[in-house]
């Protein structure tokens, strides 16, 4: 693995964090709403289960979906119903004005780790990109540089 690959790796991640999707808009208005540590605490909850992603995909996530391809439908399920109910949620409240200090950290983390967990982007993103990024012959200490890369990366580019 050379260094090319972890800045390949971080731009397609930058551009994955950055583009507009559940995960952007929940970690803006939470922390528009709750301030700068709800919106540090929701940026962790999402790196943390990125990297996770992460090191599923690394250890063989595209041959369990193979295998049982109703795993993968599950995941894409859950997280749609999950993702509803944020827009929903959203959507009910959109004419209520932004109240200051209205969701306490461990809160908003709670809610990055539920949406990165049952993100089907996120999923496909791990699976794809690093198929396509990385080569296929990583060590384990390759494979944990990538991981740890991804939590750091996820997290800090969450913050914004």
């Amino acid at each position: 693995m050379e260094i090319s690959h972890l800045v390949a790796f971080d731009v397609a991640l930058f551009i994955a964090i950055v583009s507009p999707g559940p995960a952007f808009l929940v970690a803006t208005q939470n922390m528009l709403s709750s301030g700068k540590w709800a919106g540090v605490a929701t940026g962790i909850g999402l790196g943390l289960v990125g990297a996770f992603w992460t090191a599923a995909a690394l250890l063989g996530l595209d041959a369990l979906f193979t295998s049982l391809p109703w795993s993968y439908a599950v995941i894409k399920a859950v997280g749609a119903i999950y993702l509803l109910y944020i827009a929903y949620s959203m959507w009910r409240g959109a004419h209520v004005s932004v109240a200051a200090g209205t969701k306490p950290a461990s809160h908003a983390f709670r809610q990055g780790v539920a949406i990165n967990a049952l993100n089907p982007k996120t999923v496909l993103f791990a699976a794809a990109v690093l198929a396509v990024i990385f080569p296929s012959n990583l060590s384990l200490g390759e494979s944990f540089e990538i991981v740890a890369n991804h939590l750091l990366s996820g997290t800090f580019s969450s913050r914004r």
